[in-house]
């Protein structure tokens, strides 16, 4: 027992856990694999090593070095493991003394061309323990990934290259080498191993797109995505190490998938090609991974979206749960895009299952109620009896306007209901019965006004009030007493209250006229100038002026709409091509004016321009939301119109 002269001369027992420790190492110059997973036992997980390892370091490398022994590999991991491998930045107590021991050991790296392959593999993956205490540590692991003829090894030199290496001056020469291995290296483990890594870091250098795309939907294909079985042997307390040693897989290919379809640009086929492909494949992984990427392709460019939503459709029935989710998420995310899915997203919804999850709506209706759909009615019905305080409910309930009028009489039923001392908070009874009122004044106008009495008369209730109309009419004298305030955005909604609550036009067009110069407001008074029609045509020359000058262009356009509200003239239309050249946020504006009045002919070559481009029309660096994509779909669809309806005006 060569490997093991002076165990005895060390008193075990003086140290914690340390009386087990010599019987273990005897067990393992035996060849008792047990010993392992007791000895991995002893240590503790993420912390500073206890005593009897550094004791016992120099033992198990006696171990590592004889050739003649057995689990030689197995000895030389649980040293990398008991060294703080998995714990690179854990430099100072007792892990310290046992990874200097570690690097003052001759034999590590000579250990890294050793016939046993399990022991060319532990020793690289140990190397990561002491990497900052050797020298040019990352060039000797680069010199030998070119010489190792095993994949399992290159696999694990490859991973502890970038570890060593991705950290001060060679950041950026790793990354080289890793986009080189990525190109040409002829195992797929070890080229998608490089690919994820090299996505991972910042700042990727150029790579083989094609040759990218081939390696990602090979790994796909090969399931060299999937989770290993969990280790149970090597139980606590050293999970971390087991993890590491047995968990050498890719955690996601997705950040792959951004990097190549970040070369495709604004290339739409190209990118529906890789997320069909992908879609296509027998892998939970790969329609994953292409689900969560076909949601911000929707929502950056415009494109054919019909397959797939049509797949995203099919796939909300998959047998996998996560797949599912997947689906439904992109469903969700996507607005207007996903209206051909409504059917199969509402057979989703049984009878038994709950409508509400964590105090909200569960997606699928949250999603029907976000296109509308008259289906999700009498759930919404139900939960206002069932669950009121459902988050986001009453807001859906009010987005269906007078078609969910049916659903007034049980929302003036709660609002009747509801009292005070029933809650522990009065924040929540007020924002509780705002709630319901909105959702009223938005489904049953006419019928809200009797709860409206008493609102105070802000922003928000001068809103609810025109929008009840002539049935809050007792209420215009309150109305008359803030037209002439010194809040210009209560004022201008006074004026849009009164011409709406008692048909006074003459008071609407003086509040109007007072702001129609103010560089805040005068989008705002011509727009209520707009809604008086005919009866504002005394503003008409003044509001032609404003077109014709110099006016900011979102007040010439309104200009333009007021001017063909008020004299049905639509020559005004005429005069914004400039304006939709230079503003592209106002374009959904200027379309949906050049449906009204009829201007397909004017508006053909603009629109044209406008159907060609690919980035969606509001697109922001962070991205847009459901809403977002919604209104640049209507932006298209006025565009459609335009070129497809016959024009009523000739230019």
């Amino acid at each position: 027992m060569t490997a093991l002269a002076g165990l005895h001369d060390i008193d075990w027992s003086s140290l914690e856990q340390g009386s087990a420790v010599p019987r273990l190492l005897a067990r393992l110059a035996d060849g008792d694999s047990s010993a392992l997973r007791d000895l991995y036992r002893l240590a503790p997980d993420g912390e500073d090593v206890r005593p009897w390892v550094v004791w016992a370091l120099p033992f198990l490398l006696d171990l590592v070095t004889d050739q003649a022994r057995p689990l030689r590999g197995d000895t030389l991991r649980l040293v990398g493991d008991l060294a703080g491998a998995d714990r690179t930045w854990q430099m100072a107590g007792r892990t310290l003394t046992a990874k200097r021991t570690l690097a003052q050991w001759p034999a590590l790296q000579d250990l890294l061309i050793d016939e046993d392959t399990s022991v060319r593999e532990a020793a690289a993956y140990t190397i990561r323990a002491v990497y900052r205490l050797i020298s040019n540590p990352t060039g000797d692991l680069w010199d030998r990934f070119a010489e190792e003829p095993d994949a399992d090894v290159r696999l694990t030199l490859l991973r502890t290259s970038v570890i060593t290496g991705a950290v001060g001056g060679g950041y950026e020469l790793t990354k080289v080498w890793l986009a080189s291995v990525a190109d040409t290296d002829d195992d797929l483990r070890v080229r998608i191993s490089a690919l994820t890594e090299l996505m991972a870091l910042y700042n990727p250098p150029p790579f083989d797109v094609a040759r990218a795309r081939e390696t990602l939907l090979a790994a796909y294909r090969d399931g060299l995505n999937r989770e290993p079985e969990p280790v149970v042997d090597m139980a606590a307390p050293l999970l971390a190490g087991a993890r590491m040693a047995t968990r050498q897989w890719t955690p996601g290919y997705h950040q792959v998938v951004s990097a190549i379809r970040a070369t495709y640009r604004d290339d739409i086929t190209a990118h529906l090609d890789l997320l069909h492909e992908m879609l296509a494949m027998d892998a939970w992984d790969a329609k994953q991974d292409a689900l969560y990427e076909a949601r911000t392709l929707v929502q950056r460019l415009r494109g054919p979206y019909g397959p797939l939503v049509a797949r995203a459709s099919e796939l909300l029935f998959d047998k996998d749960a996560q797949i599912r989710a997947a689906s439904l998420r992109l469903l969700q995310g996507i607005g207007e895009v996903a209206r051909p899915s409504t059917d199969a997203v509402w057979a989703t919804i049984s009878g038994a299952k709950p409508f509400i999850h964590q105090g909200a709506l569960i997606p699928a209706v949250e999603m029907l109620a976000g296109l509308r759909d008259d289906r999700v009615l009498p759930i919404l019905e139900r939960l206002l009896d069932d669950a009121p305080d459902t988050r986001d409910l009453h807001q859906c309930i009010a987005g269906f306007g007078v078609r969910a009028r049916g659903l007034g009489r049980t929302l003036r039923r709660r609002l009747r209901g509801l009292r005070p001392d029933l809650y522990a908070e009065r924040w929540r009874f007020d924002a509780h019965r705002a709630g319901l009122l909105e959702a009223l004044v938005s489904v049953a106008p006419s019928e809200a006004a009797d709860h409206l009495l008493h609102e105070p008369l802000d922003l928000t209730g001068l809103d609810r009030l025109t929008r009840t109309g002539r049935a809050s009419l007792s209420r215009a004298a309150e109305i008359r007493t803030l037209l002439t305030g010194d809040d210009p955005a209560l004022s201008l909604a006074a004026a849009r209250a009164i011409w709406f609550v008692a048909g006074d036009a003459d008071d609407a067009a003086t509040v109007y006229d007072q702001y129609l110069d103010s560089p805040a407001h005068a989008v705002t008074a011509i727009d209520g100038l707009a809604e008086l029609n005919s009866r504002a045509t005394a503003r008409a020359p003044r509001l032609s002026r404003m077109l014709k000058g110099r006016s900011p262009a979102a007040v010439k356009v309104a200009a333009a709409r007021a001017l063909w509200r008020i004299t049905g003239n639509p020559s005004s239309a005429r005069q914004l091509g400039p304006i939709w050249n230079d503003d592209q946020r106002l374009r959904p504006r200027i379309a949906a004016l050049w449906v009204e009045t009829g201007m397909g002919t004017y508006a053909r070559r603009y629109v044209q321009a406008e159907l060609s481009i690919a980035p969606r029309h509001n697109l922001t660096k962070i991205g847009l939301g459901p809403a977002e994509v919604s209104d640049d779909e209507l932006l298209l669809t006025d565009c459609r119109r335009l070129l497809t309806e016959k024009p009523r005006w000739s230019i």
